[in-house]
């Protein structure tokens, strides 16, 4: 089964992306979503030292969020040497900025930038590569 984990501060923007994905996936795919990105590290934290079961195989990081960015999130995961070793991150955004976009590809655990909205295409398209 495939692990998908939502990291967005925007509940609205976490139920398409759900809806999306269960669109795409249905009951082949479990969703989790945070909209506090403090908690998804703690999360996150737990899958890399014990909870290795619970590892998501994808996680959509939104990268605009008051309590910390998804930037400031995969640094610390960096600074703190968590590693997820079989899951792709895509940022998930509503950024146009050429900066985040080249940021974001600069992390080593990070697939690619999606811009939003999500769709069944965009996240094919990206899940399969």
């Amino acid at each position: 089964m495939l692990k998908i984990l939502l990291i967005d501060d925007d509940k609205i923007n976490n139920f398409l992306n759900r809806s999306v994905i269960s669109e795409l996936y249905g009951s082949e795919c479990s969703v989790t979503e945070y909209t506090n990105p403090e908690k998804a590290y703690d999360f996150l934290k737990s899958c890399s030292e014990t909870e290795i079961e619970n590892t998501p195989d994808v996680i959509l990081l939104d990268i605009n969020m008051p309590e910390m960015s998804g930037f400031e999130l995969l640094e610390k995961m960096q600074e703190e040497n968590i590693i997820l070793l079989n899951t792709k991150i895509f940022i998930l955004s509503s950024s146009l900025d050429p900066t985040d976009i080249e940021r974001s590809i600069q992390f080593k655990s990070v697939v690619t930038f999606i811009s939003k909205p999500l769709n069944s295409s965009k996240l094919k398209q990206h899940l399969s590569s």
